[in-house]
């Protein structure tokens, strides 16, 4: 049987400077607990994972460094029968629902099956109630005013990140990074952010609309306004990262589809939207002499879906270890 291990970790900084040391508090209890959420549906997730997960899970319960910090990000974190600290990990940002149970549901078998560590932060409302602060990354606030970097919610996952491998030992020096709707939106806007030093591999799939890589274009839906400098831009570009769309994503009226006079310039929908992405940054990447290293990718008869394009973003950050596990 499976095993859900509670754990409290202390703050951790991805500054080394003003890092501190790591602090367990650890309870194990049965995989079937139930996790704290909204539904009746959503309490019945653990039992319906312990029919596929044969690992171990783990939440950890994670500070964010600095006197202004947001507040504690709740992460699940699974590893797979044949653990072993070399493994890669794979941090999935959820959508819209902020619910990180019901993207474990879906990724627990493809952990298994590719052999990662999968780490899922939750971006509750009641800590990070607005798009603003989770999908833009709380880099602003609504007057427009530049928040401290302790603040961003993108800070958060690379804290997330160095409290998973602290508290399993892992070896691995970055991970790979995958976002579906909202959590696409956090997935590029992050690695325009920052850069993405740490990103092995990022997967962005039908996110509603994009911040273009364009210094011409006004924040948030270009980068003209941007404290960003040109090497953290051209490391943006030199990430590996895949644009996932679903075929059958072009609703215009699909809900909770941006439909501002900017947002329907990138076009109507999700899917053409995505593939203005790419070409904008194709275009972007020749101006400034840089190897691009995005793509776009189609998938058939699939709508807006992240239990549909999960396979598919798997395959891309894992694919050759995916292979050689069947």
């Amino acid at each position: 049987m499976s095993e859900l291990v509670l754990a409290s970790h202390a703050p951790i900084s991805i500054f080394p400077q003003i890092r501190t040391a790591p602090k367990f508090t650890v309870v194990t209890g049965a995989f079937d607990a139930e996790p704290r959420s909204r539904t009746a549906r959503d309490r019945t997730r653990p039992q319906v994972l312990e029919e596929r997960a044969f690992g171990r899970l783990t939440v950890l319960d994670v500070a964010l460094a600095g006197a202004s910090a947001g507040p504690n990000v709740k992460t699940l974190v699974y590893q797979p029968g044949a653990f072993t600290p070399d493994m890669p990990v794979v941090m999935v940002m959820h959508g819209i629902t902020r619910n990180a149970w019901t993207y474990l549901e879906a990724w627990v078998g493809m952990a298994e099956r590719y052999g990662c560590v999968l780490v899922i932060p939750e971006f509750p409302r009641s800590g990070w109630p607005t798009a603003r602060a989770y999908n833009l990354g709380n880099v602003r606030t609504r007057k427009g005013q530049d928040r401290p970097r302790e603040n961003w919610s993108f800070t958060a996952v690379e804290t997330v990140f160095d409290a998973v491998r602290d508290h399993l030992g892992l070896q691995a020096a970055g991970y790979h990074l995958y976002g579906h709707s909202a959590g696409a939106q956090f997935v590029h806007r992050f690695l325009l952010h920052t850069g993405g030093p740490r990103v092995v591999r990022a997967a962005a799939a039908n996110a509603g609309w994009y911040m273009l890589p364009d210094r011409r274009i006004p924040y948030p839906y270009g980068m003209a306004d941007l404290a960003v400098d040109g090497d953290t831009l051209k490391s943006a570009l030199e990430t590996p990262l895949i644009v996932l769309l679903g075929e059958k994503d072009n609703d215009s009226a699909s809900p909770n589809l941006r439909r501002t006079r900017k947002a329907e310039a990138q076009g109507p929908h999700r899917l053409a939207r995505g593939l203005h992405f790419i070409e904008v940054a194709t275009a972007v990447a020749f101006e400034w002499d840089c190897r691009l290293r995005w793509r776009s990718k189609v998938v058939p008869n699939t709508g807006h879906s992240d239990r549909a394009m999960a396979p598919y973003a798997c395959a891309a950050l894992l694919g050759k270890r995916g292979r050689r596990r069947r």
